[in-house]
């Protein structure tokens, strides 16, 4: 059984086939954490995963080991989880349940500043789970965030700003700088576009998981449309 551990836990996925090596603002970012890097290998579905791990397992391990290693040696409470797959997504899923993570940051290229955090709401769905974790996050950090809110129609705009604005205020009871809190409202057709087109000027998303599930998530629904079509890395708080 996983071992519990306190505060927020987030889950690092990266491709174990070819893992590279994570940003230094990755690591300054999530290092005063505690994470779970895994390393899911993608295996060919006429291929077993008994077969690849014995041919890959030894390589795919060191790699993932080691920038675990990396990001302990930074600060952050790391282990490492390596899985031979035939579903990438399914693997990250069952991953995140088992270890009870808060987060889960989708896989890709992260970018050498970390600076700029957008965070859409959409209502009150995960959200004081959504506000808790972006102020640890931004108490452990120097990064600014921008709340932001789509509507469909300029009859929704007000409950918007109001979501919004709220959300500002809880965090700056939470302590955070006011200077680093800004919110944005805007009324589109597509909130996917909408996101997508404002993410542009930030570093990095940070979204809350769709119920019921991350897998459900992937198959479809505004998130997973941010993540197709969004180049910037995603943090997805969970809803558990």
């Amino acid at each position: 059984m996983p071992e519990t551990v306190p505060g927020p836990t987030i889950l690092v996925p990266l491709d174990a086939s070819d893992p590279g090596e994570p940003s230094q603002a990755l690591v300054n970012l999530l290092s005063p954490h505690q994470l779970v890097v895994l390393g899911y290998y993608p295996v060919p579905d006429q291929t077993a995963t008994d077969q690849a791990r014995s041919q890959f397992g030894e390589e795919a391990t060191e790699a993932i080991e080691a920038i675990a290693d990396r990001f302990a040696e930074s600060g952050a409470g790391a282990k490492s989880v390596v899985v031979f797959t035939h579903n990438r997504s399914e693997t990250i899923d069952n991953t995140a349940v088992e270890y009870e993570v808060d987060a889960v940051l989708t896989p890709g290229p992260v970018g050498d500043t970390l600076d700029r955090i957008l965070v859409p709401l959409r209502g009150d769905d995960n959200l004081e789970r959504i506000l808790g974790f972006v102020a640890v996050l931004l108490r452990e950090s120097d990064a600014t965030v921008t709340m932001f809110n789509v509507t469909e129609s300029d009859e929704n705009d007000s409950r918007g700003e109001l979501l919004v604005r709220g959300a500002c205020d809880r965090l700056e009871d939470e302590g955070i700088d006011p200077e680093r809190l800004t919110w944005r409202q805007e009324t589109s057709s597509s909130a996917p576009d909408a996101i997508t087109a404002a993410a542009e000027d930030y570093d990095l998303v940070i979204v809350g998981e769709s119920e019921p599930s991350l897998t459900e998530r992937i198959l479809g629904d505004v998130t997973d449309r941010v993540i197709d079509q969004s180049s910037d890395p995603l943090l997805i708080v969970r809803d558990h």
